[in-house]
């Protein structure tokens, strides 16, 4: 049984310096599983301006948690932050910025210190390193507030479902970008996939349509990525939208699943994320996905964020979110058991666009997981260290 040894890896919340990474399913952690990208803030429970930026940074876990700066970004949010993670493979951590009105990438080596930039703005990248996949952060911002960026043009708002707008592959190295998957196209695939009932729904309420939660396969050939809906101006709930999964050059779409949420690849074949009333396993087949079975039921009883352990499709991680008091836990499937390996208070507020869920990312050599909290009343990265 792993020993897990808790650590505080940032301070400042006193002097108004709060840390946190951007998400909990994307490279935290490079390859090594030495650095931690993150992100320092100034400011706490109000939304970002276009005026407001952040600086970004590198802890070093073999240098006393040393911070590390390496940028700013004009383009983040409280949910995922500028999006800052690792190349695999590499020393090179890119996050998402802004010049004037246009989102963009910031690709930093960590060994040379050099900078360069990218046209369009990445979401998620590719495990062997060539591409990254890029959504349109001024459109995510418009329909779903918090989840975009501020500041930038080109939301499309006139425009139902665009055409010339939606999934981009963009090269890691010279930045080229191709269309793979539009607005539109998804959209007509939906259509031609519902019951008469449900298609009547879409054209009498004329609804928006936009990507949003764009992640790759292990293996970098296939993506999943959100397709969400709603009337201008009207409400909206995690039943208003659906997953899809497609081949990184466009082809083999396929209806994954509805009212889904965090989805996350487990491996080249199966997604799991939660789906109204718990956590299920899904094979990504043609034409729609295939429920395969519930995931721990008498353990993940809310939308909880989940992250399997590299290496493994039985052992899991998983926080008890939406609550003042947060533990978290470990799950290992093969013989049912759910351990608390911390508990993390003062989360507060538990609900809303202000609050701080741990988002636990476990690093790649699974003996590390990091987590912010609000435990010493400010946003912080946590350590926790495993030992046999």
């Amino acid at each position: 049984m792993t020993d897990w040894q808790l650590q505080q890896l940032t301070q400042g919340t006193d002097e108004g310096r709060f840390h946190t990474h951007s998400y909990y399913d994307i490279n935290v952690f490079d390859s090594t599983s030495r650095y931690v990208a993150a992100h320092c803030v100034a400011f706490a429970e109000r939304q970002p301006t276009a005026d407001d930026s952040v600086e970004v940074g590198v802890i070093d876990l073999d240098d006393d948690a040393r911070w590390i700066p390496v940028g700013t970004s004009h383009a983040w949010s409280w949910q995922q932050g500028p999006m800052a993670q690792w190349v695999p493979g590499r020393t090179t951590l890119i996050w998402n910025d802004r010049d004037d009105d246009t989102f963009v990438t910031r690709v930093h080596d960590l060994a040379s210190g050099t900078t360069r930039t990218l046209g369009r703005p990445s979401y998620a990248v590719d495990p062997n390193g060539r591409f990254t996949l890029s959504l349109n952060m001024a459109r995510l911002q418009a329909v779903r507030p918090g989840y975009g960026y501020a500041g930038g043009r080109g939301a499309r708002l006139s425009q139902r479902a665009p055409r010339g707008d939606g999934v981009w592959r963009q090269s890691l190295d010279d930045g080229g970008d191709t269309l793979v998957l539009s607005v539109r196209r998804a959209v007509r695939f939906l259509m031609s996939r519902i019951g008469w009932r449900a298609y009547l729904r879409h054209t009498r309420s004329r609804y928006r349509y936009w990507f949003n939660h764009v992640k790759l396969s292990p293996d970098g050939r296939r993506f999943t990525v959100k397709l969400r809906f709603r009337t201008r101006g009207g409400g909206w709930n995690d039943r208003m939208g659906v997953s899809l999964t497609c081949n990184v050059d466009g082809s083999d779409l396929r209806l994954l699943a509805s009212a889904t949420s965090h989805v996350i690849w487990l491996d080249n074949r199966s997604l799991y994320f939660w789906q109204r009333d718990g956590f299920y396993l899904y094979a990504d087949e043609a034409p729609e996905g295939r429920r395969i079975r519930q995931i721990a039921p008498e353990a993940l009883g809310a939308n909880a964020h989940v992250r399997y352990f590299p290496g493994s499709t039985r052992r899991f991680v998983f926080d008890t979110p939406y609550a003042e008091e947060i533990d978290l836990c470990v799950y290992d499937e093969s013989d049912a058991s759910a351990r608390r390996i911390a508990r993390f208070g003062n989360h507060r507020p538990s609900r809303g666009p202000f609050r701080c869920d741990l988002h636990p990312c476990p690093s790649p050599d699974g003996r590390r997981i990091v987590v912010t909290s609000l435990n010493d009343g400010g946003r912080q990265l946590y350590l926790l260290h495993g030992s046999d």
